[in-house]
């Protein structure tokens, strides 16, 4: 019940996403609230902590170097009003952020407050490893109405609350305007599908001088997983009890993605893990890629393509257009040893000042109401309102169970060699659907 309540939760959060946008001012976003020094709910800042207090240093782990600046400045701001807290922000590439906080979680040293993901939630919840906030929300201290369509509650599990709110994302496709242009090819609109998107790739690419059409990456939320879903197909049922990775739709979704490959309008699997395709289209040598929406202040970086790029809705298929939509959150360590010190910064990111602060600088899609539009005027240049937009047809990212680590870390040593010819497409989908089903069977 409670692996279904989540997924049931994010679902209907996300498909009427939109409409709580549409309802967000279309005025100027107001300045965000002052400070308040009273005891205050999560539309103010925190508490101020008694100056008595002894000095205090908090631990605040993420994974996205993007996102480090905006984050210092938040809590930055949370010192002034807590003088005697200090916060550091660690910073742990993804690839290895998982693997440093599951051994955290066993031996009890988590960082006072981390960014928690949807498909770890499970896991560090049942464990024990995150402390719960129900009853600072049953307190009032804390309001899950102030974030969009109930992303509040994405972090629940047995009526317990686990997570502050942070953001949530959706997949666009990125393209060079410039190259469009040389090519007389007019930019990709909310028309295109799959053909044309492989068609256009195609026209685009001269693999003779490193330069492709789109990069078939085989990667899964900000790849394939798009995909499976336009065709029809699925990477779980949606009760979570079998993989769709062996479904006809799936498989046929895979082998449209690897056939750019084999037509030379994408870089090859080699290629693309010497260099990131991300790398490849800001430096003017990729024309389309899909990327997602916290990327985006990574690609605004490069001076190579600044103002010659922008964003497109993703393709359609045969079952509509596929995107993955997920949410982040803040969850507090349930050892740590300033618990009342990290609850309120956890109070404080939570806070409209805080999302106001991710919004102005662009980093990410903040999930406090009434805080998205100052984050699409923050690079009017960029078609930003797809990522928003995209949101009512999005699917939820996958995640629920717990097998997901499991079977999520075997997926990508089975599907990447396929996607560099070393074995079929379609044995390689069966086999991650078989590894799947067997971790499925196999939950506790």
């Amino acid at each position: 019940m409670a692996r279904k309540k989540i997924i049931t939760t994010l679902l209907s959060a996300f498909l009427i996403l939109t409409v709580a946008l549409a309802g967000c001012s279309k005025k100027d976003t107001p300045a965000a609230e002052p400070t308040k020094a009273a005891s205050g709910t999560a539309t103010e800042a925190p508490t101020a902590a008694p100056a008595s207090k002894d000095p205090v240093t908090l631990t605040l782990a993420i994974w996205d170097t993007n996102q480090q600046e905006a984050t210092e400045a938040i809590t930055a701001e949370f010192t002034k009003a807590n003088p005697n807290i200090t916060v550091k922000v660690e910073v742990t590439p993804w690839g290895d952020y998982w693997v440093k906080r599951s051994a955290e979680a066993a031996s009890g040293t988590l960082p006072d407050v981390f960014w928690m993901h949807s498909g770890q939630f499970l896991k560090y919840a049942t464990g024990n490893s995150i402390k719960p906030i129900t009853d600072k929300v049953k307190a009032g201290e804390l309001d899950l109405n102030n974030y969009v369509s109930n992303l509040g509650n994405v972090y629940t599990v047995n009526d317990e609350n686990y997570a502050v709110p942070k953001d949530f994302d959706t997949i666009g496709l990125a393209y060079n305007k410039e190259m469009f242009q040389k090519a007389n090819i007019p930019f990709p609109d909310d028309t295109w599908d799959y053909a044309k998107l492989a068609e256009v790739a195609k026209k685009l690419s001269d693999p003779a001088k490193g330069i492709f059409g789109f990069a078939a990456k085989a990667d899964t939320q900000t790849g394939y997983w798009n995909d499976i879903i336009a065709f029809g197909g699925s990477v779980l049922s949606p009760d979570m009890k079998k993989s769709g990775y062996d479904s006809p739709e799936t498989i046929e979704a895979l082998k449209a993605r690897y056939q750019m490959i084999v037509d030379k309008a994408s870089p090859t699997q080699q290629q693309m893990s010497e260099t990131d395709p991300r790398e490849m289209f800001k430096s003017g040598k990729l024309a389309m890629m899909f990327d997602g929406s916290w990327q985006i202040n990574d690609i605004y970086s490069s001076e190579i393509i600044k103002g010659k790029w922008d964003w497109a809705p993703l393709p359609k298929g045969k079952a509509g257009r596929g995107n993955i939509i997920n949410g982040l959150g803040y969850s507090m360590s349930a050892k740590g040893k300033h618990q009342d010190e990290a609850w309120l910064l956890m109070k404080f990111l939570g806070s409209k000042e805080a999302a106001q602060i991710f919004a102005d600088k662009g980093t990410a899609i903040p999930a406090f109401k009434d805080t998205q539009d100052a984050w699409l005027k923050s690079k009017p240049e960029l078609n930003l309102k797809v990522f928003p937009e995209q949101a009512q047809e999005a699917t939820p990212y996958p995640a629920g169970s717990k097998s997901y680590p499991v079977w999520f870390e075997k997926e990508a040593a089975i599907m990447t060699p396929a996607f560099g010819g070393r074995k079929l497409i379609e044995d390689a989908a069966k086999e991650v659907a078989k590894m799947m089903n067997d971790a499925i069977a196999a939950e506790k």
